[in-house]
């Protein structure tokens, strides 16, 4: 068999840097898939460019959900351990039943997470947006990397803050998203009226009327993580119902475009959700990010709004103006990647000159 001594590495690392703690399951079977050759044989068609560990075990994660039988199916319930040997037995089964449809999945597929809860660190950052930018012009926010737009949909749900309940207009009372405060209150009072022509840009996009397509969203989601799955097939309803407007294609495609048909009496606000990354590579991707958005400021003001680590081990929030070539961040708050606290640091820079 191939050598693939960097790939177990790869699911070494995600054992004990990311499922640990937060997925049992996952950390004892990355382990497994680690130091067993036929799983990384198979864990070897995953995409260039996507993460081997998401991939074998979304696709695994989907095949069982899908109703197929097997010994292992039990496990991604959530509700009991899985001892290392034994899951070692249940897992090379069943990787070999199903090789080919593994194989046909993490060939074709991609990470496409949409964390909807991630819209709790948004409302925020767009509420003290609209207080920087307190002219009433209409506000046009653009989601880079939107999967399947749902966060694009942030003021269809209700947002619960340590207990305090924010509910706009449109809010679904069954869609809440709940977030623990660390720190001081963040901004939380905005007006929805002003948040205008929402657009999301994906060289995939996740069609939302589409069961199949929606139902490989939430296998990426983590057995144990049940509130999570829950509010993900919650959000994909109400979007089903009013489709948000995603731009097929890469940012490289659309960002120019965009820039010059908004009317230049709307700001323009470009959100990257950890998405930085996989559009402008690593390293340096944040760099090359901003040096775009210089040169795309040389034709109009614009604004951005980026989450992810950034080279921190706690991620974090961005927030930054470009204008004439000049660009100008602040970080104004520390986050969790799922959205589930938030520590609001400081008040986003002042309005530039423009």
């Amino acid at each position: 068999m191939t050598d693939h001594t960097q790939l177990a590495e790869t699911f070494r690392r995600f054992a004990d840097q990311q499922a640990q703690g937060l997925s049992p399951l996952y950390a004892t079977l990355s382990r497994v898939i680690a130091r067993t050759p036929e799983l990384l044989d198979l864990a070897a068609h995953t995409q260039p460019g996507q993460p081997a560990p998401n991939m074998l075990l979304a696709a695994v994660h989907h095949i069982l959900r899908r109703g197929i039988q097997h010994p292992l199916a039990p496990y991604f319930t959530g509700r009991e351990d899985l001892a290392e040997a034994r899951g070692a037995d249940l897992l090379t089964d069943f990787g070999r039943r199903h090789a080919g449809q593994i194989r046909r999945i993490i060939s074709a597929r991609s990470v496409q997470t949409n964390e909807v809860n991630r819209c709790t660190a948004l409302l925020p950052a767009f509420a003290a947006l609209q207080q920087q930018l307190d002219d009433g012009r209409p506000i046009r926010i653009v989601d880079v990397g939107a999967s399947a737009g749902l966060t694009l949909l942030w003021d269809r749900y209700t947002y619960d803050y340590d207990g305090h309940l924010v509910t706009l207009p449109g809010s679904d009372p069954d869609t809440v998203l709940r977030c623990d405060v660390n720190g001081q209150a963040p901004p939380l009072s905005l007006d929805v009226t002003r948040f205008v022509r929402p657009v999301g840009i994906e060289p995939s996009p996740v069609d939302v009327t589409d069961p199949e397509a929606t139902e490989w969203l939430v296998s990426l989601t983590w057995p144990e993580q049940t509130g999570r799955m829950h509010t993900l097939n919650s959000a994909l309803a109400l979007a089903a119902r009013t489709p948000p407007t995603i731009l097929s294609g890469t940012a490289q495609d659309h960002l120019a475009d965009i820039v010059d048909e908004t009317p230049d009496d709307q700001h323009l606000v470009f959100v990257f959700s950890w998405s930085i990354y996989q559009i402008f590579g690593s390293p340096g991707g944040r760099e090359r990010l901003v040096d775009t958005l210089a040169d795309l400021s040389q034709r109009r003001p614009l604004h951005e709004i980026s989450i992810g680590h950034f080279g921190h081990d706690t991620p974090r929030m961005i927030m930054a103006s470009h204008d004439g070539g000049v660009s100008r961040s602040d970080t104004v708050a520390h986050c969790d990647v799922y959205g589930t606290w938030l520590d609001w640091l400081a008040t986003p820079p002042a309005r530039p000159n423009a």
